[in-house]
């Protein structure tokens, strides 16, 4: 039994008018009815939009949710077995709140999704599914992290550790003992958003940067370069100062007013996963601050830990390992995970 992830940009633009072969498979050219309007879903609506966007840690009975739920559920369909067993997750900032509407919104339990194969098929046509849920559990997106990393690296694990998720909308972590997550040491802040905000903020200040937006910006930090006015601009020193200034002004001090030199003597390493934890910037500022006395590791395939995480607490609720699912509807990405059996 193998885990496996799939995974798109979580953007979405209304769309008019033709798509024909613009895409290669359905993952990059997905496109949803809703309302009586069509929209491009991730890869699709980076390449043909204009202005693909996503609200940031949006609301279950968002528009902007429903469409990227929907969006998740038709790519899974042809890897697992309907009626599905699906775990999603919330960020502790916002569980509380969101996690009555979210079990509304999957009480539905049947979703019924139009869609087109324009995009990636010759002759393509709209198209009608349905999907079943039969099962579906909402945990907080941290205990997700934990299960996914004790269930994928159980050959490393440290007795206690402190596992810090570096995502778009929010940065969160906390303390993990072999009894569980220690509530009193979790916390939630800002995310990469954050950074992606201040690096508006300064390009702005020198140059016309074409009404870029969000996302595109993101995909800028990332590469570490953008093309402005038929100009490359070099962002890597830019990125360093920002991703430095993040760490120094939000990560660090939420990590001091939770996690105390108590815990950091009981615990034997410092996890990093999810997205953040890819920009090797903001990795060496953990390094710098914690090195001298605690071991800081960035886990492999960081982004889909608690993807992994979410699936393996779908496959403990039921029999049938063809019918679990994982989604982790992420602020920057959607990512989908299922068993290979």
């Amino acid at each position: 039994m193998k885990t496996k992830s799939i995974s798109f940009p979580s953007v979405i633009e209304a769309t008019f008018g033709d798509s024909e072969n613009t895409a290669s498979s359905l993952l990059t050219g997905t496109k949803l009815k809703h309302d009586n309007l069509w929209f491009n879903i991730g890869e699709l609506a980076k390449n043909e939009g204009i202005n693909p966007q996503k609200v940031i840690n949006c609301a279950p009975d968002e528009r902007d949710f429903e469409i990227l739920f929907k969006a998740a559920l038709l790519n899974i369909s042809n890897h697992v077995q309907t009626p599905i067993t699906l775990t999603l997750g919330l960020p502790f900032s916002t569980y509380n709140s969101y996690k009555p509407l979210l079990t509304k919104f999957l009480e539905k339990k049947f979703f019924t999704i139009d869609y087109s194969t324009e995009p990636y098929t010759l002759n393509g046509s709209d198209k009608r599914t349905n999907i079943e849920i039969d099962k579906f559990d909402i945990i907080p997106e941290l205990v997700a992290d934990v299960i996914g990393i004790k269930k994928t690296f159980a050959h490393k694990e440290p007795k206690n550790f402190i596992v810090l998720s570096l995502g778009y909308g929010t940065c969160e972590g906390g303390m993990v003992t072999n009894e569980g997550l220690l509530q009193r040491t979790c916390f939630s802040t800002f995310g990469i958003k954050y950074v992606v905000t201040n690096l508006y903020k300064e390009l702005n200040k020198t140059h016309y940067l074409n009404l870029k937006n969000e996302c595109y910006l993101n995909d800028s930090l990332v590469n570490g370069f953008l093309i402005a006015n038929r100009k490359r601009i070099d962002l890597k020193q830019l990125r360093k100062d920002l991703l430095t200034q993040y760490y120094l002004q939000v990560i660090s001090p939420a990590i001091r007013s939770q996690i105390t030199d108590r815990d950091f003597e009981r615990c034997e390493c410092i996890y990093l996963v999810g997205g953040g934890a890819y920009f090797e910037d903001l990795t060496n500022a953990f390094m710098n601050e914690f090195n001298d006395f605690i071991k800081v590791e960035t886990l492999p395939d960081s982004q889909n830990i608690a993807s992994v995480g979410y699936l393996y607490n779908s496959n403990s609720l039921t029999n049938s390992e063809k019918q679990c699912v994982g989604i982790d509807l992420g602020n920057s990405t959607t990512i989908i995970s299922y068993l290979d059996v």
